[in-house]
């Protein structure tokens, strides 16, 4: 089973670092993509302190 485990770690990120490789993603979409992630976060947190809030 830990062999197991350490090749499916091992072939992710090979097979990021592959991705990465073939598809470089350019400065503008990192930070569009960086802003997105951030106002997600900011959303899940606004609802998780909301349904707190109710209990």
């Amino acid at each position: 089973m830990k062999g197991f485990s350490c090749g499916l770690i091992a072939g992710a990120l090979i097979g990021a670092a592959a991705g990465m490789l073939a598809d470089p993603i350019k400065d503008r979409q990192h930070a569009k993509m960086s802003r997105k992630k951030r106002e997600m976060f900011k959303a899940v947190g606004n609802v998780i302190d909301n349904v707190m809030d109710m209990f």
